[in-house]
């Protein structure tokens, strides 16, 4: 049901929640990263929400998500990422990516080397809270995430750019053993300001069989507007012969200019559907508030068509 009733223990959840996020704003500083020297500095962001979940049942739940701090050491053409994180009280602190980029300038101009626990380049939209325009990811999501190998960036000229990796595993993130590489190349082109369009596949050996993925996107921005469209062919996805599609529609607009709030708001329809499993879709609908320069606060309302399940998430996200 659509416009299903949001109970009373939602409500306050959501009420419990903008309590949290009063006593964080009060520690929040108008700096977006944390310069200690000309070599190194940090950022990070913590990450807390409340979500309503209803269909057969209403289940409502409150969680700190994720607190991240990422080091970054610069030393010209040897740049340096440790990015560690929680998102589990019960497993701790754990590294989530960590790598070495080397820039041979005057060698090989354009060209960039990689190595160490990087995340895929596949995928319209990002994988960290921060870089996201709603609270979810789309539906069925099937991007790789953080990956361990070495990885190659070349741009021959301002509007493309090529990547490959080499990676132990594509979609296992855990993964170390390099006896079977997975591979990933993306082509990005950016061929007038506006406009970014970008190519990706990637295959990796599962069992008996190979897992790929062919990723295309492209997005437009223009001033406060922004659109992006993104298709995947999905083969052998989770089982031999199961092929498949994943799709994303996405529109954001910031109201600021219109109304002098700093106010966006994001709408987007995404699916999934594989020759095993029957086509998946949602419609999210997500508006945002950006209290200061470090807090931003964002609330969704997502449909799951298919599965008649109206979910309402509101977050707090903290940046430094």
């Amino acid at each position: 049901m659509i416009l299903a009733k949001v109970n009373t223990r939602g409500i306050q959840s959501c009420l419990y929640l903008f309590v949290m996020l009063a006593l964080t704003l009060a520690l929040g500083s108008a700096s977006a990263e944390i310069k200690l020297n000309d070599n190194f500095s940090i950022s990070g962001f913590l990450d807390m929400s409340t979500i309503t979940t209803m269909g057969d049942e209403t289940e409502t739940s409150m969680s700190f998500d994720q607190f991240e701090m990422d080091f970054h050491l610069n030393y010209g053409s040897v740049i340096g990422q440790v990015d560690i994180d929680t998102t589990d009280t019960n497993q701790g602190v754990k590294l989530e990516q960590g790598f070495v980029t080397y820039t041979p300038k005057d060698m090989l101009p354009g060209v960039s080397i990689t190595a160490g626990r990087i995340l895929s380049s596949l995928g319209f939209e990002a994988e960290e809270p921060p870089l996201l325009y709603q609270y979810s990811y789309s539906e069925g999501n099937p991007h790789p995430g953080y990956q361990n190998g070495i990885a190659v960036n070349v741009k021959p000229m301002k509007e493309a750019e090529l990547y490959m990796a080499f990676v132990s595993s594509v979609w296992e993130e855990n993964e170390t053993d390099v006896g079977t590489l997975g591979i990933e190349a993306q082509l990005a082109l950016t061929p007038i300001e506006r406009i970014t369009a970008k190519v990706g596949y990637a295959l990796d050996a599962v069992d008996d069989y190979t897992q790929t993925e062919l990723n295309t996107w492209v997005s437009f921005s223009q001033g406060p507007l922004t659109l992006a469209g993104e298709f995947d062919l999905l083969g052998n996805w989770g089982a031999d012969g199961n092929n498949g599609m994943h799709f994303l529609g996405m529109a954001n607009i910031s109201l600021a200019d219109i109304i002098s709030v700093p106010v966006g708001v994001t709408v987007r329809f995404s699916g999934i559907t594989t020759n095993n499993e029957d086509t998946s879709t949602e419609l999210t609908f997500s508006p945002s508030y950006t209290a200061t320069d470090n807090w931003l606060l964002l609330a969704e309302f997502k449909q799951r068509l298919d599965a008649e399940e109206t979910i309402i998430a509101v977050e707090s996200l903290f940046t430094y």
